[in-house]
């Protein structure tokens, strides 16, 4: 994936969320996402979005379900 497409990306998961993905972004790259996290998920989301960034193993294998690849593909098409 290259950086126009995770920009599209973003942009589509923004407007289907509501999260300001660029808020997301920045607060990653400050080391603030626990935090961000915290703020804009349910609790339960929260602690599942957690368990998945912080096991590499648990990502690569959401991330490779067929739902992850229809939801990526939906995603950068902007549907």
């Amino acid at each position: 994936m290259n950086n126009n497409d995770l920009s599209k990306l973003m942009k589509n998961a923004q407007q289907k969320t509501g999260i300001d993905m660029q808020k997301m972004k920045q607060a990653a790259e400050g080391g603030n996402l626990d935090d961000f996290i915290n703020k804009n998920l349910s609790s339960d989301a929260s602690k599942q979005l957690k368990n998945v960034l912080s096991n590499k193993e648990a990502a690569e294998k959401l991330l490779s379900t067929p739902q992850a690849k229809e939801l990526m593909k939906k995603l950068m098409e902007g549907k």
